[in-house]
């Protein structure tokens, strides 16, 4: 040995090798980049066993029986072999017949494979659990001042919960689903064509993964057949989600001079195949504990938000945030195994999921899932690495993470009063400071709108204005309903409102008009795109507060900014029918919002000539001669179809709705049980007659109509249209039937 390497000393080792609790010398790739080396029962380190890498020692090992723990390495290379003999039983013979090289390194692959599968080990995210035990022991120990335990005892327990904690061998069937699916990828091409397409247009304001590392992973998969990518169904799945969610963006990738070439249809998916492709390994990653699996779900979450932000989407949110708790993201890990990087990753992943869950439970009017109290990792930092990243956006996630956490502060209501439900004092301090910290970067005013980040920025300042909104939208209701239920009182009768309920309904008000300013922006830019829940959420949530508003005053731009909100959403629905419901849900309130209107005009020019009872002699008639009135308009809409509902306005549905019933202990003037019940039928038949589905003779829908009916419904696919429209045109925000038994 000193023959080989004369020029270097060798020095004794002041610990013995089978003492030290780490390997006696760092793998190759560890020692070439300093980094702390573990080496496990199967003979590869954890950070290539975690990376898929090969992992070489360039060391002589102890010869047996010269000292104590000289056996130890004998029975780990007869572990290894063990699991190298178990995992050749269960890969597919196509793979066994490639392995069969005469080169004697080449099974190196093969068991960082069996170790993946057998261990439940991801490349991405490999879990560090199984030597939780001895640090929590070694650290009890210190805690109650004991000396440390022995390495031996402290190696025999990591031994011990590696076989406790190792599931039991992949199914065949399982092998051959990922093969069934792998055989279905897209080329090589189209795949770097939609990975791209994501990154540049998809990813916005959030963090998926490392793109210059998951770009390069694509390309290990497609250019080696026995890469152990392949045998990762948390790869396949997130490069399947990746692809979906990519397609959705396609359109803005079209260079301008192709005109010819064939694009998908509006009313298509056209990302449809990846996801259906992806479902079917979500039981297989589900149970996985690793940061790929909360990626594949989470990626899966966004791409189903236009079509089932309250449903499949939902729920693919949750599971995404489940898991990143159920893994430890929420906080700083201890592991001195992972680097920087990967506690970077780790801790980028977990902020996405929680803000995007969060803000998309406050726009659904949705519970809050995870309290701020138990989240002890810090936010994202910036990294040398990301200047090498294709669309560098970690000014974006931290700035979207800041804003998230304010939203989430004040739409809390349990966080407020149990009496008034009003946000702290300090609200406007608290938003208005995240606004004036945005660096120059992240100011819309200064962001080229051809750039693939503008829909970013622009999508911070959605956020920003609808936090407005959000904290002022009861307000606005309270105020517009007491006006209109006190028109017909003496002026001495009417209670004065709070002046915080005022203030809050003004500034929700203003950032209603500043957010449809904003897509006046995007509509001047070229940037508007096809329907997109967060673009139509908060088009419809700000139009619908300028209708209310209105109803009490109109200002001169008042029908300018509703005829551009309404038309904007009727552009961004495009064939989607979905969203073309949803735009008939706003033009109804509209034609309420303008009957309503005008019955308080004419209240407040009779005020000083009716009784003060508040009757009015010509109310019965005109009532009924506007209940014929709309039996027409349905017939008529009936036979017309829905494909003229897009030109022609919206019939009066009902009775005017004037205002929203409030939450628990809200301050606002009396309602009565009569006024909400009859809100709520009017809310409820606006799945039905207003968008002109046959009815039979009860004013039920009928039956008999089936084919007739399936052109005027969604998609059968997501169930409980009628909740997500309410979501998506952010009614159930403004929360009209609460309360109701």
């Amino acid at each position: 040995m000193n023959t080989q390497t004369p020029s270097r000393r060798v020095r004794r080792r002041r610990v013995a090798d089978q003492d030290r609790k780490r390997a006696p010398r760092a793998c190759d790739r560890c020692k070439g980049r300093k980094q702390s080396c573990l080496e496990t029962p199967s003979g590869v380190c954890q950070r290539c066993l975690r990376g898929s890498f090969a992992c070489r020692f360039d060391r002589e090992r102890t010869p047996p029986g010269t000292e104590d723990g000289g056996g130890h390495d004998e029975t780990s290379i007869d572990n290894a072999t063990t699991l190298l003999e178990d995992a050749s039983s269960i890969v597919a013979p196509s793979l066994e017949t490639q392995q069969d090289a005469p080169i004697a390194p080449q099974p190196r692959p093969r068991a960082d494979l069996a170790s993946d599968d057998l261990l439940g080990v991801s490349p991405e995210g490999a879990t560090s659990e199984m030597f939780m035990w001895p640090r929590f022991l070694t650290k009890l120990r210190d805690a109650f001042c004991l000396d440390p335990q022995p390495a031996a005892e402290e190696r025999d327990m990591a031994h011990l919960q590696g076989r406790i904690s190792r599931p039991p061998s992949t199914p065949p069937e399982q092998i051959r689903r990922l093969e069934r699916v792998i055989d279905r990828f897209p080329p090589r091409a189209v795949a770097v064509f939609l990975l791209s397409v994501c990154i540049c247009h998809g990813t916005d304001n959030f963090y998926y993964f490392d793109q210059a590392g998951f770009a390069s992973e694509l390309d290990t998969f497609y250019s080696d057949p026995d890469s152990p990518l392949r045998r990762d169904a948390g790869f396949v799945c997130l490069a399947l989600a990746t692809f979906a969610l990519g397609s959705q963006w396609t359109t803005l990738a079209r260079p301008e001079h192709i005109r010819e070439a064939p694009s998908p249809s509006e009313g298509s998916d056209p990302g449809r195949i990846f996801y259906d492709l992806a479902r079917t390994l979500m039981g297989d990653i589900v149970d996985r504990a690793c940061v790929r699996s909360v990626q594949a779900a989470y990626v899966l979450g966004v791409y189903l938000m236009p079509a089932s932000a309250i449903g499949a989407s939902y729920v693919y949110m949750g599971l995404a945030l489940r898991k990143a708790l159920a893994i430890g993201l929420h906080q700083d890990s201890d592991d001195t195994l992972l680097g920087e990087d990967e506690r970077e990753t780790r801790r980028r992943v977990f902020w996405a999921v929680w803000s995007l869950e969060r803000t998309v439970t406050i726009k659904l009017n949705k519970p809050r899932s995870v309290s701020q109290d138990i989240i002890t990792v810090r936010l994202p930092s910036i990294l040398p690495t990301d200047a090498s990243q294709k669309f560098n956006n970690i000014q974006h996630q931290i700035a979207n993470v800041q804003l998230t956490r304010v939203m989430d502060t004040l739409a809390q209501p349990a966080a407020w009063s149990s009496d008034t439900q009003l946000p702290p004092d300090n609200y406007q301090s608290l938003l208005k400071s995240w606004k004036r910290s945005l660096p120059l970067e992240l100011k819309l005013e200064t962001t080229d709108p051809t750039s693939s980040g503008y829909r970013a920025v622009f999508h911070l300042y959605l956020n920003y204005y609808f936090a407005w909104i959000a904290l002022g939208k009861v307000s606005v209701v309270t105020i517009v309903r007491s006006r209109l239920r006190l028109a017909q009182t003496h002026p001495s009768e009417q209670p004065a409102v709070d002046h915080r309920i005022e203030s809050l309904a003004l500034s929700c008000t203003k950032a209603a008009k500043k957010m449809l300013g904003l897509f006046e922006h995007l509509v001047r830019t070229g940037n508007l795109t096809r329907f997109s829940f967060t673009d139509f959420q908060g088009c419809s949530i700000a139009t619908i507060v300028v209708l209310l508003a209105g109803i009490l005053e109109r200002e001169s731009e008042y029908h300018r900014r509703v005829e551009f909100g309404i038309d904007c959403l009727r552009k961004m629905a495009g064939e989607n029918l979905t969203a073309r419901t949803g735009v008939r849900f706003v033009e109804a309130l509209k034609s309420i919002a303008d009957e309503a209107r005008a019955k308080l005009e004419g209240s407040q020019q009779n005020n000083t000539i009716v009784p003060q009872s508040g009757t009015s002699e010509y109310q019965p008639a005109d009532y009924t001669t506007w209940v014929h009135w709309l039996a027409r308009m349905e017939q008529q809409s009936g036979a017309q179809g829905i494909s003229s509902f897009a030109e022609n306005p919206p019939p009066p549905i009902h009775e005017p709705i004037v205002g929203q019933s409030l939450g628990p202990g809200m301050a606002s003037a009396a309602t009565t049980q009569a006024w909400e019940e009859e809100a709520a039928l009017q809310l409820q038949g606006l799945s039905a007659s207003a968008f002109g589905i046959p009815m039979d003779e009860s004013g039920m829908a009928d039956p008999t109509a089936g084919p007739v009916m399936d052109s005027y419904l969604p998609s059968s696919v997501f169930n409980d249209d009628q909740l997500y429209l309410m979501g998506l045109t952010g009614m159930d925000v403004l929360d009209f039937t609460a309360g109701l038994g």
